[in-house]
């Protein structure tokens, strides 16, 4: 396949805000103390080994911005769970706030989508993964991994760079898995006359006329 076709997670820290209480709470804008924001982003191009992963500790926030934004306008698709909803979407207006102009036009292929329409009993990456035998996302402590990390604590940084090329290679394999039942999926790359659009391989089966 030509096409060049990305994969992508990227991991958040919570914004900082002051509250009354510990439920139920309307925060106004002048509440916020820090806005949170991306502190890393793995990512890989399909079919190539190496899982790039950039981070607010090592580059910097706005050069680890930068090299997943070139990365973004290099790429005919991007392959993401729940990246529509977040992942996109947070990484647009981080964009949009430091400088950066607009990408060019990608296609997103969200893996959660093409989840939900296999009535599994839950559609969490954390579940899909063992339950089709893919693999597990990396254990950590939780929340107490990000607080750690947000203090500036190095292996506590270190872990969580390894938990984001983790889901990265999840998803590539989630993404492989699927792919053949993804029925929307995009057209990617040129395709001869008896070739599948989406894959380009050559054994395709003429099963009779489909009224549409």
């Amino acid at each position: 396949m030509s096409a060049k076709v990305l994969l992508l997670d990227i991991e958040t820290r919570p914004a900082l805000a002051y509250v009354w209480r510990a439920y139920d709470e309307n925060i106004s804008p002048v509440q916020i103390v820090e806005h949170g924001g991306t502190i890393c982003v793995g990512y890989k191009w399909l079919g190539q080994k190496r899982v790039h992963c950039p981070s607010d500790w090592k580059e910097g926030h706005v050069e680890m911005l930068r090299e997943v934004y070139e990365a973004l306008c290099k790429a005919d698709a991007v392959v993401h769970f729940n990246g529509n909803r977040f992942d996109m979407k947070k990484l647009r207006g981080e964009f949009m706030l430091h400088g950066l102009p607009p990408m060019p036009p990608v296609t997103n292929i969200d893996c959660l989508k093409a989840v939900r329409k296999f009535g599994l009993f839950m559609n969490r990456l954390a579940y899909v993964g063992p339950r089709l035998e893919l693999g597990s996302k990396l254990e950590h402590e939780g929340f107490a991994l990000w607080k750690k990390v947000m203090n500036g604590e190095r292996a506590a940084q270190r872990r969580m760079v390894q938990y984001c090329k983790q889901d990265v290679l999840l998803l590539e394999e989630l993404y492989l898995r699927i792919k053949p039942h993804m029925e929307n999926h995009p057209y990617l790359g040129k395709v001869r006359p008896g070739h599948c659009p989406s894959c380009g391989s050559e054994k395709m089966q003429k099963r009779g006329p489909r009224r549409t």
